[in-house]
């Protein structure tokens, strides 16, 4: 009582950051952040001749959750242009876990893996 309020153009709210035009930008990028930082993290493991089954599941337990995490919420606010950043970061990955080469189009990819 009787503190001053100070006026933020973003909050953060239980791990989503939302703005005061409800964009989702800052949000997005945030998740792109920790996404790339976690694929960088795993990528001597994603990348070596491990099962792909197993290289699947730690995408699912370290990058896919960070992508999909409070989705239902923010998902459908998501410019196409946030959207596109965040298959980018998917693609990535999941082209690391599959060795494909860069003429392999990331829809096959995906299929293949069944993401």
């Amino acid at each position: 009582m009787g503190e001053t309020v100070v006026w933020s153009p973003k909050a953060k709210n239980l791990g989503v950051t939302i703005d005061r035009t409800l964009s989702m930008r800052p949000h997005v990028n945030n998740v792109v952040a920790q996404t790339r930082t976690a694929r960088n993290i795993l990528r001597p493991v994603l990348a070596s001749h491990l099962p792909l089954r197993t290289k699947l599941c730690l995408y699912k337990a370290y990058v896919r959750t960070r992508l999909t995490y409070a989705a239902p919420a923010w998902f459908a606010l998501t410019s196409e242009t946030g959207r596109k950043s965040l298959r980018v970061q998917q693609s990535l990955t999941l082209r690391t876990i599959s060795g494909a080469p860069r003429f392999v189009r990331n829809q096959v990819i995906s299929r293949d893996l069944r993401m």
